[in-house]
């Protein structure tokens, strides 16, 4: 009897002296539906973060309490963070036990309870030490910034995820630039705008499918006057950088598998082909007001970003229907300059015809600074414009061309039609599929121009003096698609390595960020391994 009684003392006093903590799990699980994350890079040196988070508990869970988040680095006192949930302010904000350096927000009776939903902001302000000088360009500072994520056993689906970097004021939109984006990221580079509020210069960086247990790390550079010298740190050494890499190696099993590797590899080799396809310069997807009106039909295929294979053929097409040039060859292609050359040409069809040899070649050196020298005056005649208002209005010319050219009711009218709106029905995605639908049956009347085009396989018929030249429609569609087709192919020898050579100068690609990890230097000293260095590194926390 006594042993039992001793046996029920003693595990009753065992359970006494277990921890609140270890007696009453408790037992999280919700999803992140949104979190927008703000940094704004102020004028004396240190960034403003703001965060917005989304969550739902889910029903069964315990109620989501306390929302732990990473801080950049140890020199930011919790006297710098504020926060709100639901609109009320929040004054429960203490250091983090799980992040470090990070803090707890307690949300008190505005706690997410199990089937519900609510909004916890974050403010932080003063963040020193996080402004790097660029180590590829000495004029340069740059920034990395990694928003908070969370533990991947409490959290579950997807996250709308937005982050936004907001440059000190001054800087205008061709000088910032964008490091490459994490893996796996929908956008190749952010979307430039100018905020209304402030007039400051922002990068916005969207994805409506982020992981909210991943660690995404976002970079951008800007020339340094815009902060004092002073609050720009030191790069560290080469020997620091390695370590940092050899550490993160270690701590990822990923890097481990084979298979894994190879698809980043391929994936990052498509990236960057995408990326040299892009020719705009960042500050025409700065948006303005209105539509800039009285663009050629070239000029509007700059602002489309039409490539520029395609381009070529539209000017090389347009100097054929003046008579400044014909074809003498199609493989390989060779062209002669007619004299005299008609008057009124544009800048970029003189460049064009001056970018041909002696020997009838085009000399592609001489075609890539003409495109250079088009992007920078379509850039210049778009600035204060809106390019998606422009973008839309030129669509509609394109469409009204092609209604033209579809409703005209006899085989003459069509023909005038198509040959007066060949530039701008050239820029249909669907050119090649219309044509052949459109001229399918009846005559077609052979543009004048068509003798300069092939002067060596002009049809038999009539000569111009006693009548226009007809084909059959057929005919005629099928000459000028495999026509257009085989000029856009054979006009330059690789698009890539041309689109290359031109975006290099007009939109010049951000510097690399060396697998993830810095381009800027220094180290983050986050519990949870922040990859990068020189960033405002936030971490994973909430709901523990």
């Amino acid at each position: 009897m006594y042993r039992w009684r001793t046996v029920l003392l003693l595990a009753a006093l065992a359970f006494l002296l277990v921890p609140a903590g270890v007696a009453q799990a408790q037992n999280y699980s919700f999803t992140l539906d949104r979190e927008v994350v703000d940094v704004w890079i102020e004028p004396d040196g240190t960034l403003r973060l703001a965060y917005a988070f989304t969550f739902s508990c889910d029903v069964g869970a315990d109620p989501i309490d306390v929302v732990d988040v990473g801080l950049p680095n140890e020199f930011v006192p919790t006297a710098y963070v504020r926060a709100e949930a639901n609109g009320e302010s929040l004054y429960g904000i203490v250091p983090s036990p799980y992040v470090q350096p990070g803090v707890a927000v307690y949300l008190g009776d505005q706690a997410i309870r199990p089937g519900q939903s609510g909004t916890v902001q974050v403010w932080i302000e003063g963040v020193e030490r996080v402004i790097y000088e660029d180590s590829q360009d000495p004029n340069y500072a740059s920034v990395e910034f990694s928003p908070t994520w969370f533990d991947g056993n409490l959290v579950h689906g997807s996250t709308d995820l937005t982050v936004r970097f907001h440059f000190p004021p001054g800087v205008q939109p061709e000088e910032p630039r964008w490091h490459a984006g994490p893996a796996g990221w929908p956008q190749e580079q952010p979307e430039t705008y100018r905020d209304v509020e402030e007039g400051r210069i922002v990068y916005r960086w969207t994805n409506p499918s982020a992981h909210p247990d991943r660690q995404y790390i976002f970079g951008v550079s800007f020339p340094r006057t815009y902060v004092p010298a002073r609050a720009i740190q030191k790069a560290p050494s080469p020997v620091l950088k390695a370590l940092e890499a050899l550490g993160r190696f270690l701590i990822n099993p990923l890097v481990l598998v084979g298979a894994f590797i190879v698809a980043v590899v391929v994936l990052s080799h498509r990236a960057q082909a995408r990326r040299r396809l892009a020719y705009l310069p960042p500050q025409m997807k700065v948006e303005g007001v209105g539509i800039k009106r009285g663009l050629t039909a070239v000029e509007a295929a700059i602002v489309l970003e039409t490539p520029l294979n395609k381009v070529l053929t539209m000017i090389l097409f347009g100097l054929l229907k003046k008579g400044a040039l014909s074809v003498l060859q199609n493989d390989p292609l060779r062209l002669q300059v007619n004299e005299p050359r008609p008057e009124g040409l544009h800048p970029y069809e003189e460049d064009f015809l001056a970018a041909i040899d002696e020997k009838g070649a085009l000399q592609e050196k001489k075609l890539q600074e003409m495109m250079i020298a088009l992007v920078k005056e379509v850039n210049n005649k778009m600035k204060g414009f809106s390019r998606k208002e422009t973008v839309a209005y030129y669509r509609d010319i394109i469409r009204r061309a092609w209604e033209q050219v579809e409703g005209a009711q006899t085989p003459e009218v069509r023909s005038r039609a198509f040959d007066e709106g060949l530039e701008w029905t050239l820029l249909d995605d669907d050119f090649e599929q219309r044509t052949e639908r459109t001229f399918r049956e009846g005559p077609v009347y052979i543009p004048t121009w068509w003798g300069h085009y092939r002067p060596w396989a002009v049809p038999a018929g009539p000569t111009p003096s006693s009548g226009p030249v007809t084909i059959p429609g057929a005919d005629f569609a099928a000459r000028v698609v495999r026509g257009v087709s085989d000029t856009a192919g054979r006009i330059v020898r690789s698009i890539t390595g041309f689109t290359g050579g031109v975006t290099q100068v007009t939109n010049p690609p951000p510097r690399p960020s060396y697998s993830g990890t810095s381009r800027s230097g220094g180290s983050c000293a986050c519990a949870c391994a922040c990859a990068c260095a020189g960033c405002a590194c936030a971490c994973a926390g909430g709901g523990r």
